[in-house]
């Protein structure tokens, strides 16, 4: 005679593997900041992100770096284009929008050391995917104009963020947990 219990096990050790599958890549997420080389290029898209540059410390003093400032035509000699303060050279943390479109060449900076030589960090934006252009016929459309709701000058539209892999680890969890209740009544 077989056991009722053995197909509820089972299933719950499905579930649990399920579980573990989806917990995994989330839980990889974020692991830590991305260390960066001298003179490396970075691609910098709308989503933020970690670095660590500790390597464009100067390697004889290895004081902190304060500042990224990029130069006209790359040239240090040149007027300063932009400034970008860095906080923590350990964990920075940049976007696009830090950059404001200025893209290109950073030379590391520190209070303590100046200039530093031969630092650099090259911002580049990144690859966006855009839909192919849909064809359609000019004899059937009508141009109208549509009406945009009013904005206040100034305004920035609010980012929206997908929900995590972790949520669905969540959920998964709780429906082991309601499976393990049900099965034990």
């Amino acid at each position: 005679m077989t056991d009722k219990r053995t197909a509820p096990r089972y299933l719950l050790i499905f579930l649990f593997i399920l579980t573990l599958a989806l917990v995994a890549p989330a839980a990889a997420q974020d692991a830590g900041p991305k260390a960066v080389q001298p003179g490396e290029t970075v691609f910098v898209g709308s989503e933020p992100l970690v670095l660590d540059i500790i390597n464009l410390r100067n390697p004889d003093t290895f004081n902190p770096v304060t500042e990224l400032r990029r130069y006209r035509e790359d040239n240090p000699a040149k007027q300063i284009i932009r400034v970008i303060g860095v906080p923590n050279d350990g964990y920075f943390k940049i976007s696009d929008q830090a950059l404001g479109g200025k893209y290109g060449r950073y030379y590391a900076y520190s209070k303590k050391d100046g200039l530093v030589e031969g630092r650099t960090i090259i911002f580049a934006p990144a690859a966006t995917t855009t839909a192919p252009p849909t064809e359609t016929t000019a004899a059937t459309e009508i141009p109208t104009e549509a009406e945009t709701p009013p904005t206040e000058a100034g305004a920035t539209p609010t980012r929206t963020q997908a929900p995590l892999p972790g949520l669905i680890a969540v959920a998964a969890v709780g429906i082991c947990g309601l499976l393990t209740a049900t099965g034990r009544r």
